[in-house]
C-alpha cells in the first residue's frame, strides 16, 4: 500500500525524534517507523504514534514476539 506524503513525513519525524536508533535493541540499521496504535485501528499519522524500530524488531513486533507498552 502506497503511503501519502504526510505519512512519509511523519515517519521521518518519528525517526528524527528517536535519533535514528531502534527503540528496542539500539540498532541503527534498516530502520522503519511503526505505528504504536495500528493505522488500521485509528492510529493517526502523527509522530507521537510512531516508534523507530529496526527491520528485525519490527518483524518481531508484528509476530507478537515483542510487546510494546505505551506509557
Amino acid at each position: 500500500m502506497a503511503r501519502d506524503a504526510r505519512h512519509v513525513r511523519v515517519q521521518r519525524q518519528g525517526k528524527e525524534r528517536d535519533c535514528y536508533i531502534c527503540q528496542v535493541c539500539g540498532s541503527r540499521e534498516r530502520l522503519e517507523g511503526h505505528h504504536i496504535v495500528d493505522y488500521h485501528f485509528g492510529g493517526g499519522a502523527d509522530k507521537n504514534n510512531i516508534i523507530t524500530l529496526c527491520h528485525e524488531c519490527h518483524r518481531k513486533v508484528h509476530r507478537g514476539e515483542i510487546i510494546l507498552w505505551v506509557f
